[in-house]
């Protein structure tokens, strides 16, 4: 399919070749018995036309070339080059066409009566352009900037024959200075397309990038339910194609299958954007621990927080959940706890990709040595709690309650044996289960039981 699709850019590239260089021959033999720099400038820009299609042509086949180990990305920047050295020219030319036009007006330098030469060579230049445009139509062709390119060249050559057929129009009319006004129109006219050409071949060769589509591939790709962050896009473009490299993190849980699929839906989604683009997608796995590292190192970067506890990173669909339990002095004012806890929420979000929420739970801090004056120890409580424990018969024994109130708040330390041969998953749910019911049974307690085998 390829190489059907490169002989047929090659062939409607040599055919415009030929027709735009029959205008060349025409336009020139008349403008210059005319001596009209309206049909001058247009055979000029003919001309023009005439090396850009031939340089075009040049491209198209080596674009054709696949890559090797010189050019791993392909040729296609040799169409850039291509491009840059016809726009220099191209500017050459439309100074020159408006330097004439210039000292023709001021001269006062008269063009002779067009006539059927001159009215015959813009109409037949006018029909060659049509022949052309109609053979370039890039409806033709599969996705292709060479043919896109030289259409447009024919379309402007279109444009500008049809302001030189006005020109000569009042020059009939004896306006003789609409030759040179004509000649200055096309110059200012010829120096836009070139500087436009010029300027777009920089940004190619220089692999830049339009801001606008990089933001859509970042979010195209961060839209994904898969990804939960984006560590790396790279993008470069060579002619019409777009080389994209990215480097991403998938969320939890996901199978080998899965992430496959990820891959392919996510190069998928990129191809409906930029039709002509080779992707790489480079998955890395989610690494939970350092998440909760890294939430929790932010959290710490605050001289106000003490400690930070029962951090948890939850991914879903729509991103990661983060919770986490900040420690402060007791005597911290709430609303200077609360900016802080603000002010970790807007970090976290900074700095982890794809956050879908952020509960931050602040509380005093009781990592210290407690002050016996303010500490009461509570012996009814600790009968309390023993009835409570003796009430799950898979406690073996209880070695040890200790039970005091702090500043209003309980904490009861427990010692319990259990079965040795329990594992550790169901040695944990008794204890959580214990912990519940004194929770339910005693408010604002803290319980904390170590367990040990018998």
């Amino acid at each position: 399919m390829d190489e059907y699709v490169g002989i047929t850019r090659i062939k409607a590239l040599k055919i415009s070749l030929l027709a735009v260089s029959t205008i060349v021959v025409v336009e020139f033999i008349s403008g210059f018995l005319l001596n009209s720099l309206a049909l001058i400038s247009d055979a000029m820009h003919a001309l023009f036309d005439a090396f850009t299609t031939f340089i075009l042509l040049i491209i198209a086949r080596i674009s054709l070339k696949p890559a090797d180990e010189d050019h791993s990305y392909g040729h296609g920047k040799y169409e850039a080059i291509g491009g840059f050295i016809g726009g220099i020219i191209l500017l050459g030319v439309a100074l020159t066409i408006g330097f004439k036009a210039l000292e023709r007006a001021m001269l006062g330098i008269k063009p002779l009566e067009p006539g059927v030469i001159g009215f015959g060579a813009v109409l037949y230049a006018f029909f060659i352009h049509l022949l052309r445009i109609f053979i370039l139509n890039p409806k033709r062709f599969r996705e292709s900037y060479i043919i896109k390119a030289d259409f447009t060249h024919a379309f402007f050559d279109l444009s500008s024959t049809t302001i030189a057929f006005i020109g000569l129009i009042l020059v009939n009319y004896n306006l003789k200075i609409s030759d040179a006004i004509a000649g200055m129109v096309l110059s200012a006219l010829l120096s836009f397309a070139s500087l436009r050409l010029i300027w777009s071949t920089v940004l190619d060769l220089s692999d830049t990038v339009p801001k606008s589509i990089y933001r859509e591939i970042f979010l195209t790709i961060l839209k994904d339910s898969g990804i939960t962050e984006v560590k790396s896009l790279k993008m470069r473009k060579t002619a019409s194609k777009y080389f994209i490299e990215a480097v991403v993190t998938l969320r939890n849980g996901l199978t080998f299958e899965k992430a496959h699929e990820v891959s392919m839906k996510i190069e998928e989604s990129i191809r409906k954007i930029l039709r002509e683009a080779e992707v790489t997608i480079h998955m890395e796995p989610k690494d939970s621990g350092n998440l909760v590292s890294k939430i929790r190192g932010i959290a710490l970067e605050h001289d106000e927080v003490l400690g930070v506890h029962g951090v948890k990173a939850i991914c879903t669909d729509r991103g990661v959940n983060v919770s986490l339990h900040v420690e402060f002095n007791p005597e911290t004012p709430l609303e200077e706890a609360h900016k802080t806890a603000e002010s970790i929420e807007e970090k976290i979000r900074e700095h982890i990709g794809k956050v879908a929420t952020v509960t931050v739970h602040i509380e005093p801090s009781i990592d210290k040595v407690f002050d016996g004056e303010h500490v009461e120890e509570d012996l009814k409580l600790v009968e309390t709690v023993r009835e409570i424990i003796l009430k799950h018969p898979e406690v073996r024994g209880i070695n040890r309650i200790v039970a005091f109130t702090y500043m209003g708040r309980k904490h009861i330390n427990i010692s319990c044996s259990l079965n040795s041969d329990l594992k550790l998953n169901e040695a944990h749910n008794i204890i959580t289960r214990i912990e519940r019911d004194i929770g339910r049974r005693i408010h604002n307690s803290e319980v904390t039981i170590h367990s040990e085998p018998v």
